[in-house]
């Protein structure tokens, strides 16, 4: 489970900035022109969904089920992230925080998806112990 959630971290650092690479390097730049003060604003935030997939990680008995939640949550970041033009307009920026923050639903949902199937799909096998009676 420790892999699953250093990739989660990861995964849930990097996302934003790598879906914007297909759309070209200046695009990519709206997200790292910020300065330090920019990349751990925009780190806390971000912060708020892939610390959620971390936290239901710890309801999780197999590393597996934290794939919904993943899938979820990173897959709604990337969506959101990936055609938002900060210069379109003044108050575009304000989408970082909120981009976040509206991750947390489907992130809740794939969270629900992987407990039921952590615990309904896939049991843990019970281990048959043989005993020899003398």
């Amino acid at each position: 489970m420790k892999t699953a959630r250093i990739l989660v971290v990861a995964t849930g650092i990097l996302l934003p900035y790598l879906v914007r690479l297909p759309y070209g390097k200046e695009w990519a730049d709206q997200y790292t022109q910020g300065g330090i003060f920019g990349w751990l604003f925009f780190g806390a935030f971000n912060a708020i969904a892939w610390g959620s997939i971390l936290a239901l990680s710890f309801l999780y008995r197999r590393p597996r089920s934290l794939i919904f939640p993943a899938v979820f949550g990173f897959g709604f970041l990337a969506w959101a992230h990936a055609p938002l033009d900060l210069g379109a307009d003044a108050q575009a920026a304000i989408a970082l925080i909120f981009i976040p923050i509206y991750a947390v639903a489907p992130i809740l949902v794939g969270g629900l998806v992987g407990l039921l199937f952590d615990r309904l799909v896939w049991p843990e096998r019970k281990r048959h112990h043989c005993s020899v009676n003398s």
